[in-house]
């Protein structure tokens, strides 16, 4: 006999002992029970900004949690090994009382618990308890939710919420059948319940390419609620099975925002780095009274504010709690949702060792989780030789030693080959951005390690500071560099129409763009994945073409022959790192 699960508006009728749509539920008896109860993926200590919250509490540190799996199943989602594998990443959840993860919150300064990287309503119990425990302790709860909560789970759940950042999938049933679910008004209902009931609310919308009017729409609702309320554009990037198609460049975006900004006072624009959407401008001259830059995929940076959101004019920009004078900084990959991306680098190079199953994958993380390996792997993929120590690390994990000596001896074969071909050539100077060209590459970055072997100096050196994955730099500094040539990133990219926009807008007179030398990476091409090889030879051809007479693309058929078994003709890359194809 089957039982009605109550706690999302998906509704899921379970038999006895089955799951529900999301696997976290099971009909135990005609019981809805919790499968892994009070289990979590990841738990450490992050900027608010990251997960991402704008004007709650800024700059403050909270203890980020996650466990696994969602009721929704959205295109791109760039949690998707997180949210999709349920049952082969059940066994990476360690077992965690919600009074020992209070008291790690309370031993590391957070001002609260923030429950993020997947969707809260599939651990609804287990929320309901950290969430009492952190309260009873003095700390403040938050959540990202997709907000399809029932009216009273929702209501449940309120005394013991301060924050929520609710994504909204669209204005339309469409929009939320191509997520799996029915209809959009149970998120529309419970945004205005959060909101009534003096919840902190941020709005999450995504931005896909063609689907303009219905961010409009939907934004157009949450300003009848308050103008107030912070609106987050979230650049759709194509990271889970998606075409590159639906992937809008970041002037596009910032066009749509300028629309939105007709109804909504708070309007940011996320994954579109080098962008100046991310700052908080004063409503009432314009003023930029904070300011940010990205911080990974979906996150933010505060690099300046004025002392309690105070314009010059005068006027109080509004935000909930206190303001942190300086922000926390976490560590390699960690903070918001940048673990994801880490994953990914270990599911691309299994997917190379000819590993695809999801089981293997969730065993080489709970290795990397209970070794704290994640912040050795950020090291390591930095460089070309550690980076094959961390190939031979996942071979002994999963025994495939064999595969890897075949895959790093391919690479080294290549680079040693392609370093011949650049050897004594002048070396012209190299700007690698992410976006944007005012958003610069870190220094040490593994971007930077491919111009030197590809037979260019990278320019990405002596800045003052560094950010993840770069920082902001001012049209000045980007003069005074001067770079013969810029690379956009295959990772968070932009046409390179926008780059040139840009430059001309802002009076930016530098040799890349008088030569007009300004290029694109293919996509994951040049960072995580062991396509890397490709991105060396696509910049040494680029940088040197008349020399270099190398076809990346014929490089790219015979790797993608190799290890992925199939022509490169047949691919459709997206920007996945471990996907040889969208549909894949």
């Amino acid at each position: 006999m089957s039982t009605k699960c109550s706690v999302c508006e998906i509704g899921c009728e379970i038999s006895e002992g089955a799951n529900g749509r999301c696997g976290m539920y099971v009909n135990r008896g005609g019981d809805i029970a919790e499968q892994l109860p009070d289990s979590y993926l990841v738990e450490y200590p992050i900027s608010i900004e990251t997960t991402p919250f704008i004007h709650f509490y800024p700059q403050e540190k909270f203890l980020q949690v996650s466990t696994i799996g969602c009721n929704l199943t959205c295109p791109g989602c760039v949690s998707e090994l997180l949210t999709r594998t349920v049952q082969e990443f059940a066994p990476s959840l360690i077992r965690k009382t919600p009074e020992t993860i209070v008291q790690r919150a309370k031993a590391e300064g957070c001002r609260g618990i923030v429950f993020a990287l997947n969707e809260p309503a599939v651990s609804y119990p287990s929320f309901i308890r950290l969430a009492t425990a952190a309260r009873d302790s003095g700390l403040l709860v938050g959540c990202a939710t997709n907000g399809y909560f029932t009216k009273s789970a929702l209501q449940s759940l309120i005394p013991f919420l301060d924050a929520a950042a609710v994504g909204i999938k669209g204005p339309s049933e469409h929009a939320y059948r191509q997520c799996g679910a029915r209809a959009a008004e149970p998120v529309f209902r419970n945004l205005g319940i959060l909101h009534e009931m003096g919840i902190h609310v941020e709005a999450t919308v995504v931005h896909e390419r063609g689907a303009e009017e219905d961010v409009i729409s939907t934004c157009r609702r949450v300003a009848d609620l308050s103008p107030e309320i912070p609106v987050q554009v979230m650049r759709f990037i194509a990271f889970g099975p998606s075409n590159l198609s639906l992937e809008p460049g970041i002037r596009e975006s910032e066009r749509l925002c300028d629309r939105i900004r007709e109804y909504s006072q708070y309007v940011y624009l996320f994954n579109s780095p080098g962008s100046s959407y991310l700052n908080t401008c004063c409503p009432r001259c314009g003023t930029p009274v904070v300011i940010r830059e990205l911080h990974g995929p979906m996150g933010a940076r505060v690099v300046h504010q004025q002392q309690n959101w105070v314009c010059q004019c005068g006027y109080h920009l509004p935000f909930t709690g206190s303001c942190a004078a300086v922000s926390y900084q976490e560590e390699g990959m960690m903070g918001g949702y940048r673990p994801t991306r880490a994953l990914e680098v270990i599911k691309a190079i299994t997917a190379c060792l000819g590993i695809d199953d999801e089981q293997t994958s969730a065993r080489v993380w709970v290795d990397f989780v209970s070794r704290n390996y994640i912040d050795t792997l950020h090291k390591k993929i930095q460089g070309i030789e550690t980076y094959y120590e961390i190939i031979t690390h996942l071979a002994h994990l999963t025994g495939r030693e064999e595969e890897a000596d075949a895959l790093i001896g391919y690479l080294r074969d290549k680079t040693s080959e392609i370093f011949g071909m650049v050897e004594g050539l002048s070396r012209p100077k190299v700007l690698y951005v992410m976006g944007l060209p005012l958003f610069a590459l870190n220094e040490d970055r593994f971007e930077n390690n491919l111009v030197k072997r590809a037979g260019g100096e990278p320019v990405n050196k002596n800045f003052p500071r560094k950010g993840k994955p770069g920082i902001m730099i001012t049209p000045e500094q980007l003069k005074r560099l001067d770079p013969e040539v810029i690379m956009i990133s295959g990772f968070l990219s932009s046409p390179v129409e926008d780059s040139y926009a840009v430059c001309e807008e802002q009076a930016i007179d530098i040799r890349a763009v008088r030569e007009k030398r300004i290029y694109t990476m293919p996509p994951s091409w040049d960072f995580g994945s062991p396509r890397w090889i490709l991105g060396l030879a696509y910049l040494a051809r680029t940088l040197h073409p008349d020399e270099v007479k190398i076809d990346p693309y014929r490089e790219a058929d015979i790797f993608y022959q190799r290890f992925y078994h199939m022509p490169f003709s047949d691919a459709k890359p997206n920007r996945s790192f471990f996907r040889p194809s969208a549909e894949s």
